[in-house]
């Protein structure tokens, strides 16, 4: 598959979280809202270095978008590995039975994990802890994957940059402060788009602009799944006649 960007372009982190439990006896399994979970907020904080508490058997976080939205996937961080299943329930209301349409997600692994999802337009999408406790859900986003509309040049270059300072003192003397985690800064070139290849990049970038994460992979599929960000505007440049040239440059987050 094509490199791939997977980004909120739904709203995810705008949305509305409740946490309730989910009576899966039934058929269709149906919500109800209550205080179920702790600091459920950190499923869409953007951030990956804390987590949801609290989340056992049976119990649901709700994403309302305010209206209905029809995403082709979810990506879930986890900080543990995990083979307690999670179902992906929607439905138009809040509370009551969920629509018969769902999917299920049979593991984590420790990382970004991306679960392709029936399309269907609804406007409550709930993650479902129907096997047993969930103890390591940093992050949730619902989205539509972003496939690059050709493949990058061959110069991709990939930056290492460490996160020590080196202090020289009196005498010769070396100290070394570590400021940060070491991190990554991916560059992509593209030498030959087109104006339609132009305006789906822009298209991207002006939603996630400098501020918002998401997800770069290699292969679109298995990964490697980059946690990164844009380091500055893309800025194109006319090559010959409704053909441009331009540079992604990506810097790796490390929470």
């Amino acid at each position: 598959m094509a490199k791939t960007i997977y980004y909120d372009n739904l709203g995810s982190r705008s949305a509305t979280l409740t946490d309730g439990t989910i009576n899966n006896g039934a058929s269709p399994a149906e919500f109800t809202s209550a205080d179920a979970l702790t600091d459920e907020h950190r499923a869409n904080d953007g951030g990956i270095a804390k987590v949801v508490g609290g989340w056992a058997v049976n119990e649901g976080l709700q994403f309302n978008f305010g209206s209905a939205v029809s995403p082709n996937f979810c990506a879930i961080y986890s900080t543990v590995a995990t083979d307690n299943e999670i179902r992906v329930n929607r439905d138009s209301a809040a509370s009551g039975t969920f629509t018969g349409i769902f999917n299920d997600i049979d593991s984590l692994a420790v990382g970004w994990n991306i679960r392709t999802l029936t399309e269907l337009s609804m406007q409550y999408w709930t993650l479902n802890s129907k096997e047993g406790d969930l103890t390591g859900i940093a992050e949730v986003f619902f989205g539509k994957q972003f496939e690059l509309p050709l493949e990058p040049t061959a110069n991709i270059i990939t930056k290492h940059t460490f996160g020590t300072e080196e202090v020289k003192a009196y005498g010769a003397n070396r100290y070394y402060i570590n400021k940060h985690d070491n991190y990554k800064t991916m560059t992509l070139s593209f030498n030959h788009m087109t104006s339609a290849n132009k305006t789906s990049l822009e298209a991207f970038s002006n939603i996630v602009t400098d501020r918002e994460p998401f997800i770069y992979s290699e292969d679109g599929a298995t990964g490697p799944f980059h946690w990164v960000r844009l380091v500055r505007p893309l800025t194109f440049k006319t090559v010959l006649p409704d053909i441009f040239s331009c540079q992604v440059v990506m810097r790796e987050l490390t929470s």
